[in-house]
């Protein structure tokens, strides 16, 4: 059964009597077409399977021995999942980001939900969901990044200013006690988005042009100073945890830089037209999204800037409309 049924059917049981608003944004759209092969037409390894990206002009091209998946994607504020060789639309949801491993998914939803911002916890195994509420209107939390283990996922807690928002804070969602705990950081930078670290013990963050290491309870552990703002999709850490990715200080020719996460000493310099970064490949390759001709591809660099292999090709609207493309590790 596909877990976006059982997911509708959990929702519904839980939110019966929340407002009539709750029971929008708790729905769940029914399941598209089957994008990738059947099952029993799995490809070589060496093969390469494009994947059209529902709502889009995008797609993908994947192997199935590639390292990390697109599980998910965002076209502005509309979510779309990946289960069982399908994307579906999730309405009334802006992000899905999918835990390593595939076990566990987090959904930020579009609106509050009795004067609460929340998250949806989806088990993708057990086909079942709980809604969990991080911070109280005006704040709300976003741009949720798991943990290597999948157990804990973080969200930027933000406070409009005007016409912007501005970062205050971090929360962390415990998916086993379903609960979540909000950390205010005073003198967080304004635009910093919270992050992992390898280890699920601290987060990162930008700050004043560097990279800061803050404990779960919200104090300072270390910073790297100039080193630019951390990047990379769903993580900034390489694989084995010992380097991660910033857009290079303006003090830098090259845009991307790589950095020691032990000694904050700089390990390489990228040359490559970035126009985003998605994440580590491996340890010697990054993903970034770069110009093509008039359009744009996701492509796999190693730390020199070489393309090696084309990922995904992005028309220019797509791009326009802010396409991003969430890549889970397996």
């Amino acid at each position: 059964m596909p877990m976006i049924a059982g997911l509708r059917r959990t929702i519904r049981r839980t939110a019966r009597r929340t407002v009539r608003r709750a029971a929008a944004v708790a729905a769940a759209a029914a399941p598209v077409a089957a994008l990738a092969p059947a099952a029993h037409a799995a490809p070589a390894a060496a093969v390469v399977v494009d994947v059209k990206l529902t709502g889009t002009g995008v797609t993908v091209h994947e192997k199935t021995a590639d390292p990390v998946k697109v599980t998910s994607y965002t076209l502005g504020n509309v979510a779309y999942l990946r289960r069982d060789g399908r994307f579906a639309k999730q309405t009334g949801y802006q992000e899905i980001t999918v835990a390593p491993k595939g076990r566990r998914a987090v959904a930020v939803p579009t609106t509050y939900v009795n004067d609460h911002d929340s998250v949806l916890l989806a088990d993708l195994t057990a086909n079942t969901g709980s809604k969990v509420q991080t911070v109280a209107r005006p704040l709300i939390a976003k741009f949720a990044h798991w943990s290597r283990d999948g157990a804990k996922a973080v969200l930027t807690v933000q406070r409009k200013n005007g016409t912007s928002w501005d970062t205050i804070g971090f929360a962390v969602v415990d998916a086993a006690t379903r609960t979540t705990r909000a950390v205010t950081v005073p003198g967080a930078d304004r635009a910093a988005r919270f992050r992992w670290g390898p280890g699920g013990t601290e987060v990162v963050t930008e700050y004043q042009g560097g990279t800061r290491f803050y404990g779960l309870d919200g104090r300072v552990r270390r910073t790297f100073a100039k080193t630019g703002a951390p990047a990379g999709g769903e993580d900034a850490f390489s694989p084995s945890g010992s380097a991660f990715l910033t857009w290079c200080p303006l003090t830098h020719t090259e845009p991307v830089c790589v950095w020691n996460r032990t000694t904050g000493a700089l390990s390489a310099k990228v040359s490559i037209r970035a126009q985003a970064l998605l994440g580590w490949w491996d340890d010697k390759h990054i993903i970034a999204v770069v110009p093509s001709g008039a359009a744009y591809r996701a492509v796999v660099a190693d730390l020199t800037g070489k393309s090696t292999r084309v990922l995904a090709d992005i028309p220019a609207a797509d791009w326009k409309a802010k396409v991003y493309l969430s890549y889970t590790r397996p």
